[in-house]
């Protein structure tokens, strides 16, 4: 008689409904646990990082002038009038244009240098970072400009850029000014020690010849008495 075949028996495993919202959870928090320990250690190399320019001292005292025109407890009389505030913000704008062409004017030698292998990460990241803030300054120039005026971004950063050729040029020249004033120094100080090397070899050349003149004299002076006995 042939043996009766028993089918297995399958186990039915009961999973509950908040097993995979559980699952999910403890991604979604490891993920965020990773985000802010990457952000944080980011942002702490960040902090490390030099910048490329010194500080500005044009945004900082608009800064400075900008906390007091907006004090209510500050008297009227006492804050610094809105001539003064688009001054300042002038001045800022014509930094920040500095700043900007500058960064743009290198960035191709920092392109090359950090393909070629001449520069590391952290320069390269420098002047990221450097743009990328120059960017952002600009962007808050334009809505503080447009706080005063609307539209007055349209005349404002020309007479900005106007004033920031302005003043390039007047910087080459007044370098090529100095410039001049240490070439001639420099041609000066040259001719003085040509005239005295000429002097110099002008002495010893005279020692020479007096030194000469000395040792040819007692030859002749023998010849001299041989002439003067008499026959």
């Amino acid at each position: 008689m042939a043996e009766e075949t028993t089918e297995p028996v399958q186990e039915q495993i009961k999973i509950s409904i908040f097993t995979p919202i559980i699952y999910v959870a403890v991604l979604v928090s490891i993920f965020v646990t990773f985000s802010v320990v990457y952000r944080r250690r980011a942002l702490k190399k960040l902090t490390k990082v030099e910048p490329i320019f010194p500080e500005n001292h044009t945004a900082t005292l608009y800064e400075y002038l900008k906390v007091q025109y907006q004090n209510p407890d500050i008297p009227k009389d006492q804050k610094p009038h809105e001539k003064v505030m688009k001054a300042a913000l002038l001045r800022r704008a014509v930094e920040a244009i500095r700043r900007s062409m500058k960064l743009k004017e290198n960035e191709p030698v920092y392109t090359k240098l950090y393909q070629d292998g001449l520069v590391g990460d952290e320069v390269f990241q420098q002047y990221q970072i450097q743009t990328k803030f120059q960017e952002l300054e600009l962007k808050d120039i334009v809505q503080e400009t447009e706080s005063y005026k609307k539209g007055w971004v349209q005349t404002f950063f020309p007479v900005a850029q106007e004033i920031c050729f302005n003043e390039a040029l007047r910087r080459r020249l007044y370098a090529l000014d100095d410039r001049a004033k240490t070439l001639s120094h420099m041609w000066e100080h040259y001719v003085a020690k040509t005239e005295e090397v000429n002097e110099k070899e002008k002495e010893v050349k005279e020692v020479k010849d007096v030194k000469q003149t000395k040792e040819s004299k007692p030859e002749e002076e023998p010849k001299v008495l041989a002439e003067s006995k008499p026959e």
